[in-house]
């Protein structure tokens, strides 16, 4: 419950793996920490993962909020699955959208952030509260080219650019997957910040100081790893994998299931390197940390070009071809990729006296939300 000079945002966060939930627990930090503010959170991204940012400060309701793409793993999609799912998934208009628009009006939300759930800018319609879109792609864009191959997709891209386009702010992120000169901002990419430094993990994982750190890491969805039993005996390194079956150390491997919690920034800042799918919320972070950066990239997939441009300019490091990923021959690389430097510039962060502390990405786009809000109500 909160009292009356509480502000209260709304966020609906597509679950579409944990890139776009990392943005949006970004961006609601800052804004709590610019205005105080409480949230009501609807996704079905797991609530302990919004705990790592904003813990004690929302309402959490379970709701598919977008099907996005079906995945049987981070790197294979089933298109026809995905088609079935759009065509099984409630249409954002009658009693749900209703429903949830009540559940607005009752909190007193004042603007509603959408990453990127077109269902959050159909419920903010209904409720007559003021929508933002935060977005690096949208669906629709995602979606085009496997009409050809699965044409019911075409007319979902239609709907869904509908939607897209009723929400009164739209701001859009790097790495940009295509530029909409009608967005009202584009902004540098949004990370979550780190909380403990590179010691302080290092300590954690019993890491001698000489050795180095690898994080290895395929996000939200699960990816098979055969290769795990080569990264134990690693000479003066250290690899740390999330996504594996089970949490254990052998040797200089350190594994963790998905059910364990890892905050990941504090990871990231605290590796050499890290080896990841190239997807949006590890490629910020990495970004803002400055730490080199083998990818892994997906073919068949849309936002994968783009991505790639922007990390061969911005992040130091190298590709690892997806369908070459699983025999593991880029291991032979890892001493290379914990020796690179990179020279992007001061990536916008934060310091312990606020009268100095740099605007981020994130409170460029909280400030946005604030501002939309007080529009409405002013």
């Amino acid at each position: 419950m909160t009292d009356q000079d509480t502000p209260v945002y709304a966020a609906f966060v597509s679950p579409h793996g944990f890139g776009h939930a990392a943005r949006a627990s970004a961006v609601l930090r800052a804004l709590h920490d610019r205005t105080g503010a409480r949230f009501v959170l609807f996704s079905t991204v797991p609530r302990w993962f919004f705990d790592e940012s904003l813990e004690g400060l929302y309402d959490y309701h379970e709701v598919e909020t977008d099907v996005g793409l079906v995945q049987h793993s981070a790197l294979e999609h089933d298109l026809d699955a995905t088609l079935q799912a759009l065509d099984d998934f409630p249409a954002m208009t009658g009693s749900r959208v209703a429903e949830l628009a009540g559940v607005l009006e009752e909190t007193g939300a004042r603007a509603v952030l959408c990453d990127i759930s077109p269902l959050g800018i159909a419920v903010a319609d209904h409720a007559g509260v003021p929508s933002l879109l935060l977005e690096n792609f949208t669906w629709d864009w995602l979606y085009e080219p496997f009409h050809d191959r699965a044409p019911g997709l075409a007319e979902h891209s239609r709907r869904l650019a509908e939607w897209f386009d009723r929400a009164q702010v739209h701001l859009q992120t790097e790495p940009l997957c295509r530029l909409d000169m009608s967005a009202d901002a584009l902004l540098p990419p949004i990370s979550r910040p780190p909380r403990r430094d590179r010691d302080e993990v290092r300590a954690e994982l019993e890491i001698p100081e000489d050795d180095a750190l690898v994080l290895l890491t395929m996000g939200g969805v699960g990816e098979k790893l055969p290769f795990l039993d080569r990264l134990a005996g690693l000479d003066g390194m250290h690899v740390m994998a999330t996504g594996t079956p089970e949490t254990h150390r052998e040797g200089r491997l350190h594994c963790f299931s998905n059910e364990t919690r890892l905050y990941l920034p504090d990871y990231v800042e605290a590796a050499d390197g890290v080896v990841a799918k190239l997807g949006y919320g590890t490629a910020a972070e990495v970004w803002a940390a400055r730490t080199p950066m083998a990818w892994v990239s997906r073919g068949d997939f849309r936002e994968t070009e783009p991505l790639r441009r922007w990390a061969e300019s911005e992040l130091a490091g190298f590709e690892i071809a997806g369908d070459t990923f699983a025999g593991g021959d880029w291991i032979d690389q890892l001493p290379e990729l914990v020796t690179l430097i990179h020279e992007q510039d001061d990536a916008p962060g934060g310091a312990d006296d606020p009268d100095l502390r740099v605007e981020t990405p994130a409170d460029m786009a909280a400030r946005h939300l604030e501002d939309l809000a007080e529009d409405l109500t002013s």
